[in-house]
């Protein structure tokens, strides 16, 4: 049950933060300006510090995704003054904030025209079972601004950039198709009916506590935006896109 109570309960366990120990030198002039720093697990992050809808939403989101195995998974992290100063990053970038793990030979699908138009890589490569989890996990979060990487070597599709969803939570609403454009790969591609059944399924086995998980032990602060309030609403929205999710993407996937 996606209870507010329980949701406190689970939050009383705390949370771990991971130290970011050196530059990463790569930077993306994306909306959130993120920076790549190395954890003190030796892991290579990318790091924000504001998003659209606050950090809890990266947090949620890229929680869920590690789960489900349809990207990469997300992190508290902690940037120290000296270590932000190495890295010649803006301040907002400083204290607790958020990062996604890097992915090994991904890009953006939005820059991947130019690695087909040099023959890096063949648009038909794109493996179909991979997108349509990720079509599934963007339709259940109602993604705004959806995003996806491509890895180079396999064709392999992620979900990527989670900082706005759950914009508004307050109304229950219906899950809708959502489909990210990929240069040179037809919309179909993904859209088995077998492959989007398996992708909904894998969103419907998650329980009410595994949700509960998602959304608990997050920081506060401004840049966060995560009052206990809104993380229950975030849980209660999450849950009933889930038990709806399956309907509407199966009559999609049939026209």
């Amino acid at each position: 049950m996606l209870d507010k109570d329980e949701l406190i309960r689970v939050d009383q366990r705390g949370y771990t933060v991971l130290e970011a120990i050196t530059p990463g030198m790569r930077t993306s002039a994306t909306h959130s300006n993120p920076h790549t720093f190395v954890g003190i697990d030796g892991k290579t992050y990318w790091i924000k510090g504001r998003v659209q809808q606050g950090l809890v939403a990266e947090l949620i989101a890229g929680r869920l995704t590690s789960r489900l195995g349809v990207g990469p998974a997300a992190r508290i992290l902690r940037v120290l003054p000296t270590v932000l100063a190495a890295a010649s990053a803006p301040a907002e970038l400083e204290g607790i904030v958020c990062g996604s793990e890097d992915a090994a030979d991904t890009v953006n699908a939005r820059e991947l025209s130019q690695f087909i138009a040099d023959g890096t890589f063949a648009p038909n490569l794109v493996d179909a079972s991979s997108r349509a989890r990720v079509i599934a996990f963007h339709s259940w979060l109602g993604m705004g601004d959806a995003q996806v990487l491509v890895r180079l070597t396999d064709g392999t599709v992620f979900s990527i950039d989670h900082g706005d969803c759950f914009g508004d939570v307050a109304t229950l609403v219906d899950p809708t198709p959502i489909v990210v454009d990929i240069p040179g790969v037809d919309a179909a591609v993904g859209k088995d009916r077998s492959l989007i059944r398996s992708a909904v399924q894998r969103i419907e086995r998650l329980t009410d506590r595994e949700i509960l998980d998602a959304v608990a032990g997050i920081p506060g602060g401004d840049p966060w935006r995560s009052p206990v309030e809104r993380r229950h609403g975030i849980a209660c929205w999450l849950g009933h896109r889930r038990d709806r999710l399956g309907g509407v993407m199966d009559a999609w996937a049939q026209t």
